[in-house]
């Protein structure tokens, strides 16, 4: 099998596995109890967060263990939104965002308050000119995914917090689910920012949120207390100890990883690009380990269908919404049309691929434009 579906979900790493079954077999105890256990269980789980805040250069911010960047993402958004409310009901985002992000705002702004999209560039970045004539007095919160998990574009997080200076009330929250070991990791200026282990080589089931000040998000879970009263509920110590290996892991290989999927993705832009009829929608500048494509006048599940026949696993969107049959919001922003759109496919990578690995998905892909080049159009 040739997996080409990482920013889905990758593969767990086996010390990150190890890790994860050795605390559980060790280390069942709640850290919460009194008892000489829980006082070694606590210990670990202090030593966990502190090998995290490490790994990523953090300071005073706040780490918060969560299940995953969609709860840290509610956890954010809303908290912020109700802590802020009395200060001002204005809140920004853009149609790139993903799920967990867009249908919080939309909720929040269902619960009255006021819902503002930036407008998005052609090459999918977020328009800056564009958001100063947004922001104002009212605006308490602004949220960004830093790096696109459908195309790879990567948005100006330093230029937006930059113009927020000006705005000292906005939150601004970052989904950096794409971003951790593939780009530069940012976190000073951002107020809050969310992770996932299982798209970096970890478990699923395990998220941070990451804040600049504990007391800057009005707690939506409440309960016993647990994680600085912001996310109560009996700790996974087994799961929070793997997820900081994991992000050891990523962070010690991403200088090496990077340069080696630019290296692969130049080479791949190169080699689909001899094939007339087949649209590269990753702009140059994205992210190297996601590249999107279309073969307008083919169903990108068809196109999906005919890669799985032949054991290469790609998919169409977002695995969050790749079921819902919509034009994607993300492609649709570009400005990208509508046979390109639903004839899109989206390849995302782990690792570069050896040569035996970009052999065997030149010669798939070849299977399948043979297999569909009659029904393509041109789309120009």
């Amino acid at each position: 099998m040739l997996y080409l579906d990482n920013a889905a979900t990758t593969k767990p790493n086996a010390a990150v596995l190890t890790s994860f079954v050795k605390v559980n077999e060790s280390f069942y105890f709640n850290p919460n109890s009194p008892h000489d256990k829980g006082l070694e269980a606590q210990r670990l789980l202090t030593e966990a967060r502190t090998q995290i805040k490490q790994a990523l250069n953090l300071d005073e911010q706040c780490v918060v263990f969560t299940s995953g960047a969609t709860e840290s993402n509610n956890m954010a958004l809303k908290g912020a939104a109700y802590q802020k409310r009395s200060f001002g009901k204005t809140i920004i985002t853009s149609r790139l965002e993903h799920p967990s992000v867009l249908e919080v705002m939309r909720e929040l702004h269902e619960e009255g308050f006021h819902l503002k999209y930036v407008n998005i560039t052609a090459s999918g970045q977020i328009d800056l000119e564009h958001l100063k004539t947004l922001l104002n007095q009212d605006v308490i919160l602004l949220t960004c995914m830093h790096v696109n998990n459908i195309m790879g574009q990567i948005q100006p997080i330093k230029k937006i917090i930059d113009i927020l200076t000006d705005y000292p009330k906005v939150h601004f929250h970052v989904d950096a689910v794409q971003a951790i070991g593939k780009v530069p990791f940012i976190s000073e200026g951002i107020d809050s920012l969310s992770l996932s282990g299982h798209k970096f080589n970890g478990l699923k089931g395990q998220g941070l949120l990451i804040l600049n000040n504990e007391h800057s998000i009005y707690p939506i879970i409440q309960g016993g207390g647990q994680e600085f009263g912001i996310r109560s509920g009996t700790v996974n110590l087994p799961n929070n100890v793997a997820l900081a290996k994991a992000i050891n892991i990523t962070i010690k290989q991403h200088n090496d990883r990077y340069n080696e999927l630019r290296t692969m993705n130049s080479a791949l832009r190169q080699f689909i690009r001899t094939y007339n009829g087949v649209y590269i929608n990753s702009p140059e500048d994205a992210s190297a380990h996601i590249l999107n494509i279309s073969f307008p006048g083919v169903r990108g599940e068809v196109l999906v269908n005919a890669f799985s026949k032949q054991n290469v696993m790609v998919s169409t969107t977002s695995a969050c919404s790749s079921k819902h049959a919509t034009l994607n919001e993300v492609l649709y922003e570009m400005g990208i049309s509508k046979n390109r759109i639903l004839g899109s496919i989206r390849l995302s990578f782990d690792h570069a691929l050896n040569d035996v690995e970009m052999t065997k998905f030149k010669n798939v892909f070849d299977d399948v434009y043979q297999e569909v080049k009659e029904l393509l159009i041109n789309d120009l």
